[in-house]
C-alpha cells in the first residue's frame, strides 16, 4: 500500500530532530580551567550540550536566532568538579536526592566522583543526571577493594550494601591472594563504576595485581594514599591514578607501616618531615608517572578542629606543607572534599542553602599550599576532571567540550572566595539559575 505523500512528511518531520537555537554567552572574561590567564571579551558559542566555538566578542555576526545573554562584566570558568565525595547515605530517598543534587549543581559543581558507597543507589542517581531527568552533577564513581580484615572491622560497609555479607558484593569486594581477580574486577566494572578504589589491608603485591588488571580492563584505579601495610610509595609504583589524603604521605618515610588502616591518622607528624628524602622521591615518582594527588584537606581541617583527639598532633600544618611541596614538585593535584558534597545545617542534614564544600577546598589551597587561585581553579576543573578520567570531554573551556560552565559576577582570579559568587550555571548546554 502506498503511504500518502503528505503522511511520509510528517513521518520525517516527526523523526528528524529539532534543532535548538544556540546559545552565545557574549562579551565574557573566560578562565579556561587550564591555569592560563583570563581572556577579555570573549564569546562562547553552544550548540545542543558542547560548546561549537569560541572567538573574540564583536568578531562575528550573532547567528540568527540564537539566545543570547550578555555576560559583560562577568567571568565565566568550568564546571566544578568535586573529586571525592560520598553521597550515599546522605539522604533517605530519592525526592529528597534530587533536592541534594540540584543544590550541588546550583553551587557550581557539574561533576562529582563518589569514591565508594552504595553502588546500585549511585548508579541510578548517576543515569538520572546524565539524562538530565535529575537537575544535578554527572556521577562518577568506584567499587572498592580491601583486605577481608578491613570488611570485619568497619562497621560503613553495611551500610554500603545493605543486606549484603560485608565484603561479597561486586561493589565492597574482599580481596586475598585467592580471588579470581579477573572476575572479581569485570563485576566491578558491571556495577557501572568507572574506577575500583583500592581501600585498606593489602600488601603490595595485591595492589600491583588489582592495578593492573582494572586497567587491563579499562578502570580507573583510585587509592588510599597509604593502603596499609602498602605504601604510598607501592601504590605508585603499581600505576595508580590517584592516590587520596595528604596526611597518609607520612608513613612514605615511617620505619614501619602497620598492617591495619586504623592507624591512618595517627602517622608520626614531629618527627617526619614533609621534605624527607623519601617523600620527595615519591613525588618525583607521581610526577613522572602522571599520579594525581587528591589531597582533601578540608575534611581534615574540619575534623581537626571539632575532634581534636581524633587526630595525631600537627596533622594540618604537616598536612599543609606536604601538599604546597607536592605542588612545587609538579604534582598534580585536584580538588576533593571527602564528604556529601554540602556543609551540614543546624540539624545535621545537608544544607541546601549553602555553597558546596569544593569552594572550602579551592580556598585551603590558596591559603595555605601556595596555590595562586587560577591553580586551586585549574585543580577544580581539568585535574579533576583527569582525576575521574574525563578530562577529554570536560574540565576546561574549549571547542568541542561539554558545555559545563559557572557564570560568576566577581573575578576568582583576584580572590578565590568570589567562585561563590554564581549569576547562574550551564550543565550539558541547559541554563539553571539560583533563586535568590
Amino acid at each position: 500500500m502506498k503511504i500518502p505523500a503528505i503522511i511520509t512528511m510528517l513521518l520525517l518531520a516527526l523523526a528528524t530532530p529539532v534543532s535548538a537555537a544556540p546559545l552565545l554567552l557574549t562579551h565574557a572574561t573566560l578562565i579556561d580551567g587550564t591555569g592560563s590567564p583570563a581572556q577579555a571579551n570573549t564569546t562562547i558559542v553552544i550548540e545542543g550540550a558542547r560548546i561549537q566555538s569560541i572567538y573574540p566578542s564583536d568578531s562575528q555576526p550573532i547567528p540568527k536566532g540564537a539566545n543570547v545573554e550578555d555576560v559583560s562584566g562577568r567571568y565565566v570558568i568550568p564546571g566544578l568538579i568535586d573529586a571525592h565525595v560520598h553521597i550515599t547515605d546522605v539522604e533517605p530517598d530519592v525526592a529528597h536526592y534530587q533536592a541534594f543534587l540540584k543544590a550541588l549543581l546550583l553551587g557550581g559543581v557539574t561533576g562529582i566522583r563518589d569514591m565508594a558507597g552504595n553502588a546500585r543507589l549511585l548508579g541510578y542517581l548517576a543515569q538520572q543526571t546524565d539524562t538530565d531527568a535529575f537537575a544535578g552533577p554527572d556521577i562518577f564513581y568506584t567499587a572498592l577493594m580491601a583486605g577481608p580484615s578491613f570488611f570485619a572491622e568497619d562497621d560503613r560497609v553495611q551500610a554500603s550494601a545493605p543486606g549484603a555479607r560485608p565484603g561479597e558484593t561486586a561493589w565492597m569486594r574482599a580481596i586475598d591472594a585467592t580471588t579470581d581477580l579477573p572476575s572479581a574486577l569485570s563485576e566491578a566494572k558491571g556495577t557501572g563504576a568507572t574506577g575500583i578504589k583500592i581501600y585498606a589491608n593489602l600488601p603490595a603485591n595485591l595492589v600491583q595485581a588489582i592495578t593492573a588488571e582494572a586497567h587491563r580492563q579499562g578502570l580507573r584505579v583510585w587509592t588510599h594514599a597509604t593502603i596499609f601495610p602498602a605504601k604510598p610509595g607501592d601504590a605508585v609504583a603499581a600505576g595508580v591514578d590517584t592516590i587520596s589524603h595528604s596526611p597518609y604521605l607520612a608513613w612514605e618515610a615511617a620505619p614501619k607501616v602497620p598492617d591495619d588502616y586504623d592507624a591512618r591518622t595517627h602517622g608520626d607528624f614531629e618527627h617526619i618531615k614533609p621534605d624527607a628524602p623519601q617523600i620527595i622521591a615519591l613525588f618525583d615518582a607521581m610526577k613522572q608517572r602522571g599520579t594525581i594527588l587528591d589531597a582533601t584537606l578540608h575534611v581534615f581541617q574540619t575534623v581537626a578542629e571539632l575532634r581534636p583527639k581524633t587526630f595525631a598532633a600537627g596533622i594540618m600544618p604537616w598536612s599543609y606543607a606536604v601538599t604546597k611541596l607536592a605542588h612545587e614538585r609538579g604534582v598534580a593535584i585536584d580538588a576533593g572534599t571527602d564528604s556529601e558534597g554540602l556543609p551540614d545545617d543546624a540539624q545535621n542534614n545537608p544544607d541546601l542553602k549553602a555553597m558546596p564544600l569544593v569552594h572550602a577546598e579551592m580556598a585551603l589551597l590558596v591559603e595555605h599550599c601556595g596555590f595562586t587561585p587560577l591553580e586551586a581553579l585549574h585543580a577544580a576543573t581539568q585535574v579533576s576532571a583527569m582525576a575521574t578520567g574525563q578530562s577529554v570531554t570536560r574540565g576546561t573551556i574549549a571547542k568541542g567540550m561539554r558545555a559545563d560552565l559557572v557564570v560568576l559576577t566577581a573575578d576568582p582570579d583576584i580572590d578565590i572566595h568570589n567562585t561563590t559568587k554564581i549569576a547562574f550555571v550551564v550543565k550539558n548546554g541547559i541554563v539553571y539559575r539560583r533563586d535568590h
